[in-house]
């Protein structure tokens, strides 16, 4: 029950470290906490379907270890392009007028 857990919660801070990194590299994205939040949910709903698709490509029968040490990048892959898409798509279909503050 605990390991599971510390699992979520190690992949919550990993996507959140590596989503200031990708927010703040990418000028189009805003580093906001509402697109830090957006990008550590798509991470976390994206990376277990790309880890299941690299595991029925490359680890058919058994898990050497070549396919083992593949899995980290599979993650980093799923992760950021999963959390890049959601924060994209907020950014593009959130009308701008409304995150303005009247002034």
């Amino acid at each position: 029950m605990l390991l599971p857990l510390m699992g979520f919660v190690l992949g919550c801070i990993a996507y959140m470290i590596l989503g200031l990194i990708v927010l703040a590299c990418i000028p189009s994205f805003r580093l906001t906490f509402l697109n830090l939040i957006l990008f550590v949910m798509g991470a976390m709903l994206t990376a277990p379907v790309c880890l299941f698709a690299y595991g029925q490509i490359f680890a058919r029968k058994d898990l050497s270890d070549a396919a083992f040490v593949g899995i980290f990048p599979a993650l980093l892959i799923g992760g950021v392009s999963g959390g890049a898409l959601v924060v994209w798509l907020k950014e593009r279909f959130v009308k701008k007028h409304l995150l303005r503050p009247p002034a």
